[in-house]
């Protein structure tokens, strides 16, 4: 299981969230769970991490 920050427009607000699940299309569909009303739902990636 992985981390993932899940975005999404819940009432004209911008919400973010950590979740954990075990791909990003499993992430989204928990976030749809917990709120079914959000609109504009994406996963934000860590594009800017170092290679180590």
């Amino acid at each position: 299981m992985k981390n993932y920050l899940i975005s999404g427009l819940v009432d004209d607000y911008r919400i973010k969230i950590n979740l954990f699940a075990i791909s990003p299309n499993h992430a989204i569909k928990v976030f749809q769970q917990k709120y079914p009303e959000a609109t504009d739902i994406y996963v934000i990636q860590d594009l800017f991490k170092g290679n180590k």
